[in-house]
């Protein structure tokens, strides 16, 4: 009877819907840590908050190429601090950085295979918050021609214009990598958690 029981539970089991992961409180904590980062006439990236006491606010490196770039980070002036161009990372300065804006937490290790992520930033270079749901697709994908940046993580959405810079988080608003590029197809593409974190992770909050 017992047996029949657990059987019959298993099968109803294959017929109920998963539920689908809930990004409501992720997304409110990512869009505040948000910044919209103006290089002169360059266009547009996204940047966000790594540490609040600091003022501190990360980006991609390809978002200020040029030695004396000023970058603007919500229209307030803001001073480089560091610039890794060879892991496409930079660390902004923001004296005025708003407090109301939450610092993101980095997470302890590269995402995995699979794993579903979002992506955040001012994509089309539109300022209002952009999000995008993905998956991971290779946690160590390397470019055959080459490129800043990598070994990348890549996602299974592509990233889109405007969204440099910006995190992709996990479901408990981590930064698992950070958008850099994308691959002009279907696929995104960042540095991840671990390089981060060995190039950059002092910059964080602790």
């Amino acid at each position: 009877m017992r047996r029949m029981l657990l059987t019959v539970m298993m099968v109803l089991m294959l017929f109920v819907p998963l539920r689908a992961t809930d990004w409501s409180a992720v997304i409110k904590l990512v869009e505040k840590s948000l910044v919209w980062i103006e290089v002169g006439n360059q266009g547009a990236c996204t940047g966000f908050v790594i540490d609040q006491a600091r003022h501190y606010v990360m980006t991609a490196a390809h978002c200020a190429p040029g030695e004396h770039d000023i970058l603007w980070v919500d229209r307030v002036p803001a001073k480089i601090i560091s610039k890794d161009s060879k892991k496409d990372l930079l660390v902004v300065e923001v004296k005025d950085l708003d407090p109301a804006r939450p610092a993101l937490k980095l997470a302890v290790k590269n995402p995995v295979r699979g794993q579903e992520v979002m992506s955040a930033g001012y994509g089309f270079a539109l300022e209002r918050p952009f999000f995008r749901q993905a998956h991971i697709q290779d946690d160590a994908l390397t470019i055959p021609e080459g490129g800043v940046g990598g070994p990348y993580i890549s996602t299974d959405t592509p990233f889109v214009g405007g969204q440099s810079g910006g995190p992709v988080v996990d479901v408990e608003g981590n930064v698992v990598c950070i958008v850099q590029r994308g691959d002009g197809g279907t696929t995104g593409l960042g540095t991840g958690a671990e390089i981060i974190r060995l190039r950059m992770g002092r910059f964080f909050e602790k």
